[in-house]
């Protein structure tokens, strides 16, 4: 019996689930201020790419995967763009 080797979007998304929980691991323990900072960061990275593996198909080859991957951090970097760029002018409607 040969065992297939799990597609890219799989692994990717069990990596990116893996890596959440270890980071909410490191957020919780309250021994090491620097480790607490490390697992914020790895929380945020691990929510943005899962913004975009979980809208992939597990059985994504690596080159899909990529494509997807570009395509949903571009969306993610033109939202806080946008946003940076519009909160000075939404506060001087808001005054």
């Amino acid at each position: 019996m040969i065992k297939k080797k799990a597609a890219f979007g799989a692994r990717m998304q069990i990596i990116v689930i893996v890596s959440m929980i270890f980071s909410f691991a490191l957020i919780i323990q309250k021994m090491n201020m620097t480790l607490h900072k490390i697992g914020l960061l790895l929380l945020i990275v691990s929510a943005l790419s899962q913004m975009a593996f979980g809208n992939m198909p597990p059985e994504a080859t690596f080159k899909e995967g990529k494509k997807i991957m570009i395509i949903a951090y571009t969306i993610v970097a033109a939202v806080f763009g946008l946003g940076i760029l519009l909160a000075p002018v939404l506060i001087k409607i808001g005054r």
